[in-house]
């Protein structure tokens, strides 16, 4: 009995990683417009090129996407449905090619374990890979200019070890310092994928200004094109992130909501959140926010507008009679 208590005890104490981190040293923003005019800027189509890259498909349950209790998603019943592992790949005319999340890495794609080790690998519940990091980044035809993560947790890191080694990888404050028992089971799968990058570099409010109802915002290369957003809640530093581009802007909610069924009806997730009503806050955050931006397109973290993803339009979830 001791020791099992002192096992749970050293459980309790885990970090995601120990991978270094500081805070992120963002360039001076070109553009002169005061708070207030932001929203205005963010309705001007801008430079960045956008593409979606599917880079794998698994199995998830619905309880684990959305909070089954909330009053609008009364009626939902629980099952097991696919989702994707998105990569959003993001090309700016000179400061080349940013990626949201990672998608996995060639290796996996092609038979290995990749980073991957023990019940990292097997909680994945992955159904196949299609798209790894590698492929996507030589597609690009640029530079790669840095890695956007929306959160340090696993799903989103695990085409790391594709990525050039002294490439800026970027995530929210504190994000990979927090505990969890569930973080030791991990932990040796995340520790892998940052082997031999340089310290993340963190916002930690250094440059933050006010985006409409979104606290916390950064103007990532100073143009006003590419913007991390805080969006706290399925981790301490979970991140969103908002793109300019020809078409008008494009969101990135990272797992601050997972399906576009919970976006559009407000149904954040509880399951795997750190804190479900700062996720819940965050989610009601980014609404209002894409309220003010008529053209918004939004991307979530475990869906794409594509064909065979899990709870979209085309296939609604279940409801009871």
């Amino acid at each position: 009995m001791r020791r099992l208590i002192s096992v749970l005890a050293l459980l309790s104490a885990c970090a995601v990683t120990h991978h270094p981190s500081a805070p992120a040293e963002l360039p001076a923003a070109t553009m002169s417009a005061a708070e207030a005019d932001l929203i205005p800027l963010l309705n001007t189509p801008g430079p960045i090129r956008h593409s979606v890259h599917i880079s794998g498909r698994s199995t998830a349950t619905i309880d684990g996407l959305l909070d089954l209790n909330h009053p609008n998603a009364a009626g939902l019943q629980n099952g097991e449905i696919t989702v994707v592992t998105p990569v959003h790949r993001l090309i700016h005319p000179s400061a080349g090619v940013f990626v949201v999340n990672t998608g996995f890495e060639r290796a996996m794609t092609r038979g290995g374990r990749g980073a991957a080790r023990g019940f990292g690998l097997a909680m994945l519940s992955i159904q196949s890979f299609e798209e790894p990091l590698a492929d996507i980044l030589t597609s690009a035809g640029a530079p790669l200019g840095g890695v956007l993560l929306t959160s340090v947790s696993i799903h989103n890191v695990l085409g790391l070890r594709d990525v050039p080694p002294g490439t800026p990888i970027y995530a929210g404050a504190n994000d990979t310092s927090y505990e969890t028992p569930f973080n030791a089971f991990l932990w040796r799968t995340v520790q892998n994928t940052f082997d031999d990058h340089d310290p993340l570099r963190t916002f930690a409010g250094a440059g933050a200004v006010r985006l409409g109802p979104i606290q916390a915002a950064y103007d990532l290369l100073g143009d006003g094109s590419l913007w991390a957003l805080s969006t706290p809640g399925h981790t301490p530093g979970a991140m969103s992130y908002l793109a300019r581009t020809p078409e008008g802007p494009v969101l990135f909610t990272g797992n601050t909501s997972y399906t576009i069924w919970g976006w559009e009806h407000g149904v954040a997730s509880v399951h795997g959140a750190i804190d479900a009503k700062a996720n819940a806050a965050s989610l009601s955050a980014l609404k209002a926010l894409a309220a003010s931006l008529p053209g918004l397109k939004v991307y979530v973290g475990a869906e794409t507008d594509g064909v065979g993803t899990g709870v979209d339009e085309a296939r609604p979830l279940p409801v009871e009679d």
